[in-house]
């Protein structure tokens, strides 16, 4: 409703039935509306337009989170470029956001958490890493004490 009365435009949903929330898209979203920065934790697709990449950069960086971006583009050196300047943990090229498998490293920046998700990840956020020195005595044989008990 805040979109609506600032100015956006509604092209389909906005209708709910019982708990059913029809998807929405909004249309003419700007920077000064709570759909563009507030999760609705619904089918709400709202549509900024902006005047240049740098401009869309900007906003997205200006986000407090930082989850995921996507890029959909024919040109792979300016999605790279792009995806360089993204504040995000992840820039997926040409798809949309998603997880992906569990071996794939799956983080954030800001307020979407800090740390990496993903098998060998997680093991390594569960453990501890410790460092043995072995020091050789001077006939570079390694001396052992040990009891056979």
């Amino acid at each position: 409703d805040d979109a609506l009365a600032r100015g956006a435009t509604l092209l389909c949903g906005n209708r709910r039935e019982g708990n059913i929330m029809h998807p929405t898209v909004l249309d003419n979203v700007t920077a000064d509306m709570r759909v563009a920065w507030e999760e609705p934790f619904g089918p709400v697709l709202p549509i900024m337009r902006v005047k240049n990449l740098a401009e869309a950069i900007e906003i997205s960086n200006r986000s407090e989170y930082g989850l995921q971006g996507s890029i959909f583009t024919g040109d792979i050196n300016s999605a790279i470029n792009i995806a360089m300047q993204l504040d995000v943990g992840t820039v997926q090229i040409n798809s949309k956001t998603q997880r992906g498998p569990d071996h794939f490293p799956f983080m954030g920046t800001k307020s979407s958490g800090l740390g990496t998700q993903g098998t060998r990840y997680s093991i390594e956020a569960m453990t501890r890493m410790k460092s043995i020195v072995l020091n050789l005595s001077e006939k570079g044989k390694v001396e052992l004490a040990c009891s056979a008990e």
